[in-house]
């Protein structure tokens, strides 16, 4: 836009971020006696609910339990506004200075579904995740690697809710599923600028007061090819105006 090309991947990160949150939950099948008969990993993936349950009646495709999310919608946040002429810089050599301005606050509204055959899984699974929002869960971010920049992001819990798709038919597979919203505190950057050796600085200085003049200051290096481990000096020029 505007004539630049700029991808900063941070919408890409938000997803990468949310899935990693989740993608270490299991359930336990126990046998009579209370030991652990089987457990494994819940599957998780980016995408709607219905397109992993249009799949249930289809032989060999996917299987219960599993999770999917997917963002819903974003949002523009103006009480995390930051000043937006203000810069971030790094440093990236002896004569390159990269500057980005400050994010943009968006808010991304994620849906979580848990999808599950037998309502013991789900509750499994829905206690090794309400426990933890209360009702937000603060997970460091790398938001711009090439800036050096990471932040705290809040993943806010904002509701709850079960579906039985069960109708009664003997052919239809039954499928519980966990409904979990989720507001994700998160930021979008823009383009990324390369500053290089300042080579000169011209400066107008007005004083207005008694016999002190008005006057142009304008500095080079000399010589003006000068780089950053050379010897050089400084010519100064004063201008009165």
């Amino acid at each position: 836009m505007f004539g630049y090309h700029s991808y900063n991947k941070n919408i890409r990160n938000i997803v990468v971020l949310f899935g990693t949150v989740f993608n270490d939950i299991t359930v336990k099948r126990l046998k009579s006696d209370g030991t652990t008969e089987r457990e494994f990993k819940i599957p998780i993936a980016y995408g709607p609910a219905e397109k992993f349950l249009s799949k249930l009646n289809q032989q060999d495709t996917i299987t219960l339990p599993r999770m999917s999310f997917e963002i819903t919608d974003y949002s523009y946040d103006p009480v995390r506004k930051l000043q937006t002429t203000k810069k971030i810089k790094k440093v990236k050599s002896v004569t390159e200075l990269n500057t980005i301005y400050n994010p943009v606050p968006y808010d991304f509204n994620i849906t979580l579904s848990i999808m599950v055959k037998y309502s013991d899984d789900g509750t499994q699974i829905l206690e090794q995740i309400l426990p933890y929002f209360t009702p937000e869960f603060q997970v460091t971010m790398n938001e711009m690697s090439t800036m050096g920049i990471k932040r705290d992001i809040p993943i806010i819990l904002t509701g709850v809710t079960t579906e039985d798709t069960y109708e009664g038919d003997f052919i239809t597979r039954r499928a519980l599923i966990h409904t979990l919203t989720f507001t994700v505190k998160g930021h979008v950057y823009g383009r990324t600028t390369d500053q290089g050796i300042i080579r000169e600085v011209d400066v107008n200085m007005g004083a207005n007061m008694n016999d002190r003049k008005d006057v142009n200051i304008d500095i080079k290096p000399d010589p003006l090819t000068a780089d950053a481990d050379d010897t050089f000096g400084f010519t100064e020029t004063i201008t009165d105006l």
